[in-house]
């Protein structure tokens, strides 16, 4: 009788352990009742010291004073393009010295350029009503052919960056101005597609400004530059209006904001990162000289 209660006893405690080993982990994010809490996430916008009164800084040619956006090669070379003309600049972001310029079109084509992307040999200007220009890259003082994707933006959303997402093979296009129907209250980020060569309908992100009002100088945020950190894949977006600087996750959630001193950058207008991650900010000169401001990972 004792010899089967004891194996009874051994059958229940084996099975509750076998019951117990079937039940799913707790999910990240999660607490022990099942509902949502903020997950933990690193901040690498935390690593870069904005606040730095004197950082390697480089005047910019005359000929780039109006510098408004950035993008870095595969290879590692930074590009740079002037506002109102479609030249763009191979630029030594050692020395702040241009090591070539090429132009778009038989007679160079005008308009208002905001951002640069490159991806493998091809380059991408955005105009800030949406228009996409698609070229390859040219020689030295080089006239080169384009193809202009037209997207379902317009003037009115005031594309103001662009930036290449390679994990969905996508252009990402800041938005300044209107962030769609029924969005009031956001700014928007859309992603262009290059296999499709469309535009998704809805933003891919949105920026509450609500949440990145709290750092921004006299409550201002309205985005100039958009980059993907090469790292943490995370969206580094500055502000020229606030002069801030703001982390997000693909999902939209905050890690970080930081304020860009007006004394150092004047204007902030395009962001990339240089291969060994140090974050390289470009500042429209409007009509002075413009520069490049390196920020390096803090030691």
């Amino acid at each position: 009788m004792r010899y089967i209660v004891l194996v009874t006893l051994a059958t229940v405690l084996l099975t509750c352990t076998h019951r117990e080993d079937k039940q799913p982990p707790l999910i990240r994010g999660q607490n022990d009742e099942g509902s949502s809490t903020p997950p933990e996430r690193d901040s690498w916008l935390s690593r870069y010291d904005l606040s730095d009164k004197s950082p390697t800084q480089f005047k910019l040619p005359k000929r780039l004073s109006e510098a408004s956006g950035l993008s870095m090669s595969d290879d590692g070379r930074l590009f740079s393009h002037d506002d109102e003309n479609g030249v763009v600049y191979q630029v030594d972001y050692t020395s702040g010295k241009i090591v070539k310029r090429f132009f778009l079109g038989t007679f160079t084509i005008t308009g208002d350029f905001e951002g640069m992307a490159t991806k493998g040999r091809m380059f991408y200007l955005v105009i800030s009503n949406g228009d996409i220009l698609e070229f390859r890259e040219g020689k030295d003082e080089e006239r080169v052919s384009y193809h202009v994707y037209k997207t379902l933006l317009t003037q009115a959303n005031d594309v103001e960056g662009l930036e290449y997402d390679k994990s969905t093979d996508c252009l990402l296009l800041l938005c300044k101005g209107y962030p769609g129907k029924g969005l009031s209250g956001y700014k928007g980020v859309y992603a262009f597609s290059l296999k499709t060569k469309a535009l998704e309908q809805k933003p891919r992100l949105l920026i509450s400004l609500k949440a990145v009002k709290k750092v921004a100088h006299k409550g201002e945020f309205n985005p100039s530059g958009v980059a993907i950190h090469p790292v943490s894949r995370t969206y580094f977006i500055i502000s020229a209006d606030g002069h801030s600087i703001v982390e997000m996750t693909t999902d939209g959630v905050i890690l970080g904001q930081q304020e860009i001193p007006r004394e150092v950058n004047s204007q902030p207008e395009g962001i990339t990162f240089a291969p060994d991650n140090t974050m390289i900010i470009c500042n429209d000169g409007q009509g002075k000289t413009g520069t490049l401001t390196l920020y390096p990972l803090k030691k």
